[in-house]
């Protein structure tokens, strides 16, 4: 059984939906997970659709009122048991101070379960006290999810020092990996921060950047992981990539023999849908009829040949699955999409903005303004 604590006391960062997420994947490929919910706001019980204010859950299970056993919500996702948390948890930490071996609590609760589950995902409370460090002391592996902000990458620091100071004090080797979350790559800020991971966190940097989308909170508002709402996601392929990363890394057999292969996508490489657009549920048969077209974006004068073209049409990564053209001192962009509207932006020089040569636009979510592209139905072939 290989125990993977998901830590940050920074809010807001992608912990829970990753703890969330990252069981489903890995129940999805045949493995036994439990997400044991120890953050007492008990998010990971909520994003899961279950409501526990009534439910016995760890608080009792600290208190050794019940065994761990009888606490736990079977198959809240496929493949995947709950430990759900309530805000008397909150309570715990005075309670588990009188204790002996208070910090080895929560690994004699789960020395029972060792033969039940192939993987034990924690979602930790977002404060550094003795339920984070049960959680840190029976871990594996600790997995700090970092959302692109300053304040993020200031905490990643004072994490670290505090397992480097429990693995120094139970001679212990804890390792740790961190993991870019809610990542949008057309603000330069976000980028920028990617790069400050790569130099001050090398050996430490999982390359699985986790795309920030917004149906990881729709998946979450339902009460279900993003792999049961929207499998075609960039985010939904992340999380698979990042479910792979694990196995191949901790190498738990499947207990019924059978495989879900997963294809991983490195950083910066185009993310493909795990399902294509036109087989989605909901998708008509004449959309999906509809077959993708080549369009060529034609510019001139823009006094540069570095340009890159990012969009809806590519998940917005800077030409991926775009052609780039140099013909009659005219620079070209040829892709292949469907009928239909795409925001876009363009990166020249290594700046992100509108097309200045297009006048077509709508402003984002950022204040910033996007360029729109129209494809009819036909040939396509614009110039800009």
């Amino acid at each position: 059984m290989t125990t993977i604590a998901i830590a940050n006391q920074k809010g807001g960062c992608g912990k829970t939906t990753t703890a969330i997420n990252l069981a489903a994947c890995l129940g999805r490929r045949h493995r036994r997970v439990l997400l044991m919910d120890m953050d007492p706001q008990g998010h990971a019980s909520l994003g899961l659709g279950r409501r526990c204010e009534e439910a016995p859950g760890l608080y009792e299970v600290f208190m050794q009122d019940l065994p761990l056993a009888e606490v736990i919500l079977p198959d809240v996702a496929a493949g995947v048991d709950l430990a759900p948390a309530t805000i008397s948890l909150a309570a715990v930490e005075h309670l588990l101070s009188d204790l002996p071996r208070r910090e080895r609590q929560l690994v004699m609760h789960l020395a029972p379960l060792a033969a039940s589950y192939d993987f034990v995902i924690i979602d930790c409370p977002p404060s550094l006290g003795l339920l984070s460090f049960n959680a840190l002391r029976a871990a594996d592996l600790v997995l700090i999810p970092v959302e692109m902000s300053i304040f993020s990458l200031d905490g990643i620091e004072r994490l670290r020092e505090t397992i480097d100071l429990l693995a120094e004090k139970y001679e212990l080797d804890i390792p740790v990996k961190v993991l870019p979350t809610l990542v949008d790559y057309r603000p330069r800020f976000s980028r920028d921060a990617l790069e400050s991971l790569a130099r001050g966190y090398a050996d430490d940097l999982l390359d699985i950047p986790i795309h920030f989308t917004v149906r990881l909170k729709e998946a979450a508002a339902k009460g279900v992981p993003i792999i049961d709402h929207h499998p075609a996601s960039p985010a939904c392929h992340d999380y698979q990539a990042l479910a792979e990363h694990i196995l191949r890394r901790y190498g738990a057999p499947s207990r019924d023999g059978r495989e879900t292969p997963v294809r991983h996508v490195p950083a910066g490489a185009p993310v493909p849908d795990a399902v294509p657009r036109d087989r989605q549920p909901g998708a008509s048969a004449a959309s999906a009829a509809v077959p993708a077209q080549e369009v060529t974006l034609v510019f001139r004068g823009l006094g540069t040949r570095n340009i890159k073209i990012a969009g809806d049409f590519n998940d917005w990564r800077p030409d991926g699955d775009v052609a780039t053209e140099f013909h009659d001192g005219a620079l070209k962009k040829v892709l292949r999409v469907k009928p239909g509207t795409y925001q876009y932006r363009l990166i020249i020089d290594g700046h992100w903005r509108e097309d200045p040569t297009n006048p077509r636009r709508v402003t984002n979510e950022f204040g910033e303004l996007n360029s729109v592209l129209e494809v009819a139905a036909g040939p396509a072939r614009m110039s800009a």
